[in-house]
């Protein structure tokens, strides 16, 4: 036997020297070595765990295949085993002396392990994003090797590795890895691949590696995330330079859906995703509940805000009124408001407060008033042909104190028939209704009174003696076929000096001239009415008497449409001390009068013929009426007249303009949608009356036939009338802006 110190290997003999690199086990399974072929690693130690009738011969290859038991002069072991360090690369053959014959024998491959990590693409990552790390190797590891790729600190130092990803392989390969979210960010990381069996360390891959901060992302609710259905709430996202939002509901993309905010009207579970154009990350998720609710009848409570449409506000804590309902508003409380239309079936106001619109209201079924007050300002309240109003009286009205009027449908044959009461006032405490029958074909009838008598009809200088200080406005929605008999009421308060009641008679503003329809004694005690049969055209009608006839004003005016130009034609009888006319415009529908152009008087005191040609900003039905001015300022209007106009492509469009009117009390914001059909610069103003620019809301390019939207807090803004102006190109688009108090 050669002595530990002259054999080819290191042999730990008694004891000998510490073992060194990884340890491998073989022991003996009867008369077989297990394994019976082992590879390792250069520098690898090999411990024979066997019984005390085995020992460890070396022998050469031959002797190994004859299961001979001549040593050549290699490493042995005593009986019972020991270690022996490997040092050097090659193939090594050993039997069990005793037992080589039976076949007892064994082989261990040492081979030189290595393991290169290749070059890493792209080269900057963010948390959670995946990384393929190719990796090659110098000899075959192992069956049970596990290829492991680490990740260093950002200065490149793999004291605290961090496992990023593994594979299970003997050879070359490429690891699929995953940067760790919330990895803080730095320019200096390294990747290095470690193998398991026989443990080898790799080089790491050369080159400096960035890992990127991800943005944060995150969704705040701008109200309750539960409501009843046909409901919404705004989910915020987080905003910032560069940011990109992708919404998701219950893990599905919602279609559309990018921009930093979604209108969430579904159930479920909402997601955003915040893209900074390198990284992307995931908000947690929103939870969104609808109830479903079929309410019928609902009390106002108030208990969260003053908005008709919040969930919470009703005595049903998941409903709001719909189309068909009964809503009750009684008590003390601070009535309701809304800007957005309602329908009802009924409504029962009894509240001390009453009750004033913000926005259009219809009702289908019956409006009771009981000692409560409904104001329209600039708010139209219909009553359906199925509907009717009870209650009315004298502190239980309709006050029309704005551009709204009190709707009543279906008025006539085919429809209701008799008399139909409008129960309006121009303010509280002032009680001056109209009774209204039609004969002719049924119409929906439109009533409004203001105070005061004008001599224009709507505009002019005031008349204040021999006068009611009532206007009525009544209306027809389609002109012509009806016959009706109307009667006004007011009470001697709204006399004015020198009014005589026993000769007063009803005149109707045609435009022209206020004419009077007949002339007979006011019946009944006050309140006083006055009736007039036979009225078939309608427009203001105010009361006077014989001492005082209103004044008149024009003779013609007409108008037609030719390729978007529409020419005004108006002949006057006489003039005199005539500055000239106004040609004012409104949208069809929306009485929102404008001056478009002025005419010079034509001068002197005979009549005259004038004519005018105008182009509307947008297609559709317009109306026209004259302002005529004397020189000493009194001022004089016509009746309108509609005209259907179709307009070529306009560089300018003011598509929306929301809300409109407001409320200057609970102002939040403007929303402008506007756009055109060219590519050009756009400048979009709000100024007041005198043209004075009060905000600049858009100054640069706009892309044609794309509209945008510009929102703008309106905190600031004064009660009154303001003008939306949009210049693009040679072309104006106006619209008009109404603040209320």
């Amino acid at each position: 036997m050669k002595s530990c110190l002259t054999i080819a290997l290191l042999l730990l003999c008694l004891g000998g020297q510490r073992a060194q690199g990884t340890i491998h086990t073989i022991v003996d399974a009867g008369f077989t070595f297990s394994p019976a072929a082992l590879t390792i690693a250069v520098g690898d130690t090999v411990n024979f765990t066997i019984g005390g009738g085995h020992n460890v011969v070396e022998v050469s290859l031959a002797t190994w295949n004859a299961n001979g038991n001549t040593s050549n002069g290699g490493f042995q072991l005593p009986f019972g085993g020991g270690q022996l360090i490997f040092p050097n690369a090659g193939t090594y053959y050993y039997v069990c002396s005793p037992h080589a014959g039976m076949g007892m024998k064994g082989q261990i491959s040492v081979v030189s392990f290595a393991v290169t990590t290749g070059s890493i693409a792209p080269t900057s990552f963010c948390g959670g994003s995946a990384v393929q790390v190719p990796f090659t190797v110098s000899g075959t590891f192992n069956g049970s090797n596990v290829f492991t790729a680490q990740l260093s600190d950002a200065f490149g130092s793999f004291s605290a590795p961090v496992q990023i990803g593994t594979l299970a392989a003997t050879g070359s390969g490429t690891i699929n890895a995953t940067i760790p979210a919330g990895t803080p960010v730095g320019t200096g990381y390294r990747i290095r691949v470690m193998a398991s069996s026989p443990a080898v360390t790799g080089s790491n891959n050369g080159t400096n590696l960035s890992v990127l901060g991800a943005p944060a992302a995150n969704i705040t609710a701008a109200g309750p995330t539960s409501f009843c259905q046909g409901g919404s709430v705004m989910l915020d996202a987080n905003t910032g330079p560069g940011l990109t939002h992708t919404w998701f509901l219950n893990g599905s993309q919602i279609n559309g859906a990018t921009s930093a905010s979604y209108q969430a009207t579904q159930a479920g579970l909402y997601t955003v995703t915040v893209s900074n154009g390198a990284c992307s990350t995931t908000s947690t998720a929103e939870r969104v509940v609808v109830y479903t609710n079929d309410p019928t009848r609902l009390t106002w409570t108030g208990a969260i805000d003053g908005e008709w449409g919040t969930v919470g506000n009703w005595d049903n804590p998941c409903a709001v009124p719909g189309p068909g309902d009964t809503v009750v508003i009684s008590g003390n409380m601070t009535p309701p408001t809304s800007t957005a239309p309602i329908t009802l079936s009924r409504l029962l106001l009894s509240n001390p407060n009453g009750l004033t619109l913000s926005t259009d209201l219809v009702i289908t079924g019956e409006l009771t008033l009981n000692g409560a007050m409904l104001t329209l300002g600039a708010s139209q309240l219909t009553i359906a042909q199925s509907g009717s109003i009870s209650g009315a009286g004298a502190s239980s009205f309709i006050v029309t104190n704005g551009s709204g009027s009190l709707r009543q449908q279906g008025i006539g044959s085919g429809g209701r028939g008799g008399t139909v009461l409008f129960p309006v006032g121009s303010a509280p405490g002032s009680y001056t209704p109209v009774l209204l029958a039609n004969i002719g074909t049924a119409d929906e009838f439109r009533v409004s009174v203001r105070d005061g008598v004008q001599t224009g009809g709507t505009g002019g200088s005031a008349i204040t003696d021999n006068v009611v200080l009532k206007t009525w406005t009544i209306d027809e929605a389609q002109a012509g076929g009806s016959l009706a008999t109307i009667t006004v009421q007011w009470t001697a308060a709204d006399e004015g000096s020198g009014f005589d009641r026993t000769q007063c008679y009803i005149a109707r503003h045609d435009g022209a001239a206020w004419t009077p329809q007949q002339s007979v004694a006011a019946a009944s005690a006050s309140p006083h009415q006055r009736t007039v049969s036979g009225i078939g055209t309608f427009s203001p009608f105010a009361v006077g008497d014989g001492a005082s006839p209103l004044p008149v004003t024009l003779r013609l005016f007409e108008a037609t449409e030719q390729h978007g130009i529409v020419l005004l034609r108006w002949e006057s009888t006489e003039e005199y001390n005539n500055a000239g006319f106004f040609v004012q415009r409104s949208r069809a529908g929306k009485e929102q009068w404008s001056d478009a152009h002025f005419v010079p008087a034509a001068g002197g005191n005979a009549g005259a013929r004038y004519e005018q040609r105008d182009t509307p900003p947008a297609s559709g039905r317009w109306l026209y009426r004259l302002r005529q001015v004397d020189i000493d300022g009194t001022e004089h209007f016509s009746s309108s007249i509609a005209v259907d106009v179709a307009l070529p492509a306009h560089a300018a469009m003011i598509h929306s303009l929301y809300p409109n009117p407001l409320l200057s009390s609970s102002m939040t914001e403007l929303r402008v949608e506007f756009g055109g059909e060219t590519n050009d610069r756009a400048l979009l103003t709000l100024e007041n009356i005198l043209g004075q620019e009060v905000a600049r809301l858009h100054d640069g390019a706009v892309r044609a036939n794309e509209r945008m939207t510009v929102r703008f807090g309106t905190a600031s803004l004064q009660p009154g009338v303001y003008l939306l102006r949009l210049r693009v190109a040679d072309e104006v688009a106006t619209r008009r802006l109404m603040v209320l108090r």
